[in-house]
């Protein structure tokens, strides 16, 4: 019983073995084999084209005797988490085979297979997968093919299999120019762009790649050039099989000195994407030469009397000069323009005793650069007494390259000063930097004697003036510096001290005539008040008593004594007065300045960082916004202006129209958006500033309700209302400021 029982199984193991082996020895009476041929696609339809043919499938009958069998193929495509097969009952004509005859599909046999609405996608989203025009993800694939007989169904062929990978290549590189570099600037102008492609070791190599140049200048230079590119109207854009384009003469000329921003894109010739990132290289941005620079040293001398003499110092890349000159005033002349090739140069038929403006810019090969600063001359007038002798800084001439200063001048030494020799006759000062006054002979004027004076000038070893102003002496007033207070308390201390006894002999020691010329110039300093200039009005009256006190030699000692003791009492009281209403300024500008201070910390908790942050993404979101609407609808929008076409929303910024468009609301919240931020970032500039002198410029411009802030504030302590109230107002004040100068942006 046991023996047939092990016998019986031995047997049922035999059957199993010979079972496996018959299965995969089986004799199909089709052979398959598949073929794909590179550049390998993700795009089903490629393997579907006639020409190339990138997907062919052989098929022989192995049975000689059968005539125009009919079959069909079932095909399988398998990736990482996903699968195509085709369905089971879709319909397609049969394939006919005949015995002993091979037969090779492609092209337009195989496209009913590769058609996405005949195939059952798994791992795939069907809509998102048709409408990319049937792309497969990226990734290795493995094709298989069977052919099942077509009435059946049944499988009559192994299985065909072929397996691809299929990537997505990567963009080109831009070689030329290399990112953030000066690129030469040339006449005829010639810049050459070149790029690397990095797809041709890959299968998109066979495939019709040409590429799109566009450039685009950076307003303002800093600007991020992937920004720049995408939303401002291009200087250039082509397209192009090359690898390389110049741009030469014939396209639009660029500045030399401004910066640029250039990307390049791969593009198959029939929209198929087949590069990352679209193909969009990385934008590259460079600067195009440099800018033919400013002259510097511009000095103006008196050449005659109807004649000016200008001087300056180029560089060796500037082949001429432009001179522009215009009599100044209220209502200025038009400019006059002469030309010059030579650092030099002189300008005849002016009119004496007129004020005279002036700018100089160098020309190189590649064009003109800028004016220097704006400076002004006055000639001398007929009598030569008033006028400007010379004007301009020496600093940096090639002529006088001595730059140690020496030790110390005295009265009677001669210096150097242009073309000119000054007699100093006053001097203060050491090491290098004096103030003074001095004489100097005009020879073109049979050596006439001006006396002229300076300050802060710098005096090199040689005696030679290499740095400063040397001016006529003349009553101009000129600008009040930081230091006006000061100057103001000098003089009122000078009068307070010399009047300490307050009577006739100490009003003899004033310099009367000295105190009222510096009085003039005063009065004409717009930056005093005019409860000031009243004082110092009175002050120049009081002094102008005591001059023809001092001068009257028809009174008696005792009447010259008496009267002279209520003279000097007089200056004394108003040198106390103004003395005080200095202090009191100084002390309600203190506490200006820290009102200001705690209303700025207000305002820049109320501007904090999570709320710029919001301002900020509210700012791109209405920005994205509003330049979506522009490029999506702009011929229906209708905004132009001249000859040209909105195409971003900063288009209509940097228009600075938009009061009088019909703005669409995007377009509106995006400038209100605009508004917001720079609200806020000024209130983190003025809450950073340690500067006190910035401040007080603020605090000077500042309004509340139609008050001076000084007024403002001494309303509050008038009214003693409480601090947060004051701070709360002087919020307002500063806000209003901040709004005032952005709309002059």
């Amino acid at each position: 019983m046991y023996t047939r029982i092990k016998h019986t199984a031995f047997l049922i193991g035999c059957c199993l073995c010979l079972s496996i082996v018959l299965r995969a020895q089986v004799n199909y009476p089709v052979m398959a084999s598949i073929q794909l041929n590179p550049p390998y696609s993700l795009y089903l339809s490629d393997y579907a084209a006639p020409d190339p043919q990138r997907m062919q499938v052989t098929l022989l009958m192995k049975d000689l005797a059968e005539t125009n069998y009919k079959c069909r193929l079932r095909l399988k495509i398998e990736g990482f988490g996903s699968s195509l097969q085709s369905k089971t009952a879709f319909y397609t004509p049969p394939i006919l085979l005949n015995g002993g005859e091979m037969l090779t599909l492609s092209g337009t046999d195989l496209a009913p297979y590769l058609n996405p609405q005949n195939l059952l996608i798994q791992g795939l989203d069907n809509n998102q997968f048709s409408k990319n025009g049937a792309k497969l993800p990226e990734g290795i694939y493995k094709f298989t093919v069977e052919v099942l007989d077509y009435t059946r169904n049944n499988v009559i062929s192994n299985a065909a299999n072929a397996i691809v990978s299929t990537f997505l290549s990567y963009p080109p590189i831009i070689n030329l120019p290399m990112a953030n570099t000066k690129v030469d600037a040339l006449n005829p102008q010639n810049v050459v762009f070149q790029w690397m492609p990095r797809h041709t070791a890959s299968f998109n190599a066979a495939f019709n790649v040409v590429y799109k140049l566009r450039l685009v200048q950076l307003i303002p230079a800093n600007r991020d050039p992937n920004d720049a590119l995408r939303t401002t109207r291009p200087l250039l854009e082509t397209i192009t099989p090359q690898t390389m384009f110049v741009y030469g003469p014939g396209e639009l000329a660029l500045t030399p000195g401004e910066n640029y921003a250039v990307q390049v894109q791969a593009i198959e010739t029939e929209g198929r994407d087949m590069f990352i990132n679209n193909g969009y290289s990385e934008a590259v941005a460079f600067t195009y030469g440099e800018k033919c620079s400013v002259p510097q040293a511009v000095m103006a001398a008196v050449s005659g009397r109807n004649s000016l003499k200008l001087t300056w110092t180029g560089t060796p890349t500037q082949q001429a000069f432009s001179v522009r000159y215009r009599e100044a005033g209220d209502n200025p002349s038009q400019w006059y323009e002469e030309d010059a090739f030579v650092p030099q140069l002189t300008i005849g038929g002016l009119k004496a005793g007129k004020k005279y403006e002036y700018q100089v810019k160098g020309q190189c090969i590649w064009g003109y650069g800028d004016y220097t600063p704006v400076q002004a001359f006055t000639m001398p007038d007929a009598e030569m007494q008033k006028g400007d002798f010379v004007c301009g800084s020496s600093s940096g001439a090639g002529a006088i390259t001595n730059r140690e200063n020496i030790a110390q001048l005295q009265v009677g030494d001669t210096i150097t000063a242009g073309d000119f020799k000054v007699i100093i006759s006053k001097v203060s000062g050491a090491t290098g930097n004096f103030t003074g006054t001095g004489e100097v002979l005009v020879p073109f004027l049979e050596y006439l004697s001006l006396t002229v004076t300076f300050s802060n000038i710098h005096v090199n070893t040689s005696r030679q003036m290499y740095e400063g102003i040397i001016q006529i002496q003349q009553d101009d007033p000129g600008k009040v510096s930081a230091a006006l207070k000061q100057t103001l308390t000098e003089m009122l201390d000078k009068i307070d001290n010399a009047l300490q006894s307050a009577d006739l002999a100490s009003l003899q020691q004033l310099d009367a005539a000295g105190l009222i010329q510096q009085i003039e110039k005063m009065k004409d300093w717009s930056e005093l008040s005019a409860a000031t200039r009243d004082d110092l009005g009175q002050l120049e009256s009081k002094l102008q008593e005591a001059q023809q006190l001092l001068q009257d030699n028809n009174m008696s000692p005792e009447e010259k004594a008496t009267l002279g003791q209520k003279i000097a009492k007089d200056i004394k009281n108003l040198t106390d007065k103004m003395k005080q209403d200095l202090q009191e300024l100084g002390e309600i500008l203190k506490e200006l300045l820290g009102i200001f201070k705690k209303a700025v910390t207000s305002l820049k908790t109320d501007y904090n960082d999570s709320r710029m942050q919001q301002l900020k993404k509210d700012y791109e979101e209405k920005k994205n916004a509003a330049g979506k609407l522009i490029a999506d609808n702009n011929a229906a929008i209708g905004l132009t202006k001249g000859a040209g076409k909105a195409e971003s929303a900063g288009d209509i910024q940097e228009w600075g129209e938009t009061d009088s468009l019909d703005l669409p609301q995007e377009l509106k919240d995006y400038g209100a958006a605009t508004d917001s931020l720079q609200e806020g970032i000024l209130v983190q500039i003025l809450a950073a500033s340690t500067d006190d002198k910035d401040n007080e410029q603020v605090v000077n411009q500042l309004k509340v309700n139609q008050q001076s802030f000084k007024e403002f504030v001494q309303q509050q302590q008038t009214d003693k209302k409480e601090e947060t109230d004051t701070v709360r107002q002087a919020k307002v004040s500063i806000m209003n400021w901040i709004r005032s100068v952005i709309e002059k942006l």
